[in-house]
């Protein structure tokens, strides 16, 4: 694997209760979430994305194929969850990808 950028961003809805009592409105705006993250990873600034399945404590993890981590920043709050205040990040550090296993 070549070497390359990382950063690996950490996100929380708001609500403790969002995945268990959202409305109509909050899932149209996960849904935009949705696309703008795929939108991203076929443009290569996305290598892996998706919420853990945990109720009680639920995050997302995105790691970002990307050089700054202005641009990291600036890309995350672009995201629909982020920008309508439904998400926040709570954290965005530099990744080392040590190992990683390509599909088949």
């Amino acid at each position: 694997m070549k070497e390359t950028n990382y950063f690996i961003a950490i996100i929380k809805p708001k609500r403790d209760d969002f995945l268990t009592n959202y409305d109509n409105k909050e899932m149209a705006i996960m849904s935009d979430h949705f696309l703008y993250l795929k939108n991203l990873m076929q443009k290569g600034l996305i290598l892996l994305a998706g919420p853990t399945l945990n109720n009680e404590n639920p995050f997302g993890l995105i790691i970002l194929n990307i050089t700054s981590k202005k641009e990291a920043q600036r890309l995350l709050n672009h995201d629909p969850s982020i920008k309508q205040n439904i998400q926040q990040l709570v954290e965005l550090e530099p990744f080392k990808v040590s190992l990683f296993k390509q599909n088949s």
